[in-house]
């Protein structure tokens, strides 16, 4: 365990005893989510995890603390004001006491640190749109190539450059697996037209591929994608991603902060309907991820 590091009595007490555990990401409820449905979605998580037979675990920094199973009462005040912290951003939110909601790249790192090794999140994050120019590709595949945990969402986020980032997760070595699906999901989008080299019909599989890892030591996470259940039609986000990134230029918003910028945008353009779809499929993954950590520990 790291210094700096709290965790909850229920998760390490199931931890100890190999109990199946669940972390859920922060980052994608604090600047993915306006409040406070984002504290009712995040309830809503941690019962679907529940419900599927695991233990919930929050993932949050706290005053400088990072929180492995963070109290409802203490969702809130994260929920409502929060850093997005990367793993670049942990040091530097720790020594000031900040509060943060924690990326996929954080958490993996987190989770991982802590002994979990299964965790739900929305979409995550890959090569954005005009890398070629900008070199801006998440933090999130490069933790994902060095931490052999289980990530479950709804594959990548539509405002990214899709194709690249399926190319990058290849040229890391990081297995994507369907889940009952043989297309790469876009997060609000069913589909994008991007065949999946491998898919599985139900979390035993996973299982036994996450076993089979480890028996081959491989250090990368295995990053299992499902469609979220109320998807988009993909000509509406496409375009909409358009306008949210032209906006975004004109105000010359970029790096950490453009992630949120496009995803309010589109949020707050296209009303309660990408919201909808965003919440439906962040509780669907914490559901489906409370199976697979059963199917690893049961």
């Amino acid at each position: 365990m790291m210094e700096h590091m709290r965790v909850h009595p229920e998760v390490q007490e199931a931890l100890a005893h190999n109990r199946a555990v669940v972390a859920l990401e922060t980052a994608v409820l604090t600047h993915g989510l306006p409040y406070p449905a984002n504290v009712e979605t995040v309830r809503d998580m941690a019962y679907a995890v529940r419900s599927s037979g695991s233990v919930p675990a929050v993932i949050g920094l706290l005053h400088g603390d990072v929180v492995v199973g963070l109290e409802p009462s203490e969702w809130e005040e994260i929920l409502v004001d929060a850093e997005k912290c990367s793993i670049r951003d942990l040091a530097p939110a720790i020594i000031h006491h900040k509060n943060g909601g924690t990326t996929v790249a954080a958490t993996a790192y987190i989770a991982q640190k802590a002994g979990i090794d299964v965790f739900a999140t929305g979409g995550i994050g890959g090569v954005h749109r005009g890398a070629s120019h900008t070199w801006d590709i998440s933090a999130d595949l490069y933790a994902m190539a060095s931490c052999p945990i289980v990530i479950v969402s709804s594959g990548a986020k539509s405002i990214l450059d899709l194709p690249k980032t399926m190319e990058f997760l290849e040229s890391m070595g990081i297995p994507v697996i369907g889940y009952q699906t043989r297309d790469f999901p876009g997060f609000y989008v069913a589909s994008t037209g991007l065949a999946l080299p491998h898919f599985v019909e139900d979390v035993h599989e996973v299982g036994s591929m996450v076993r089979t890892m480890r028996d081959l030591a491989l250090p990368q996470a295995l990053l299992l994608v499902q469609p979220g259940p109320l998807p988009v039609d993909p000509d509406l986000v496409e375009n909409l991603v358009r306008d949210a990134l032209e906006h975004a230029a004109a105000q010359g918003i970029s790096g950490k902060l453009l992630t949120p910028f496009l995803l309010n945008y589109l949020n707050s353009v296209a009303g309660d309907h990408l919201q909808r779809a965003n919440i439906a499929l962040l509780k669907a993954n914490a559901a489906l991820a409370g199976k697979v950590a059963g199917a690893l520990h049961g």
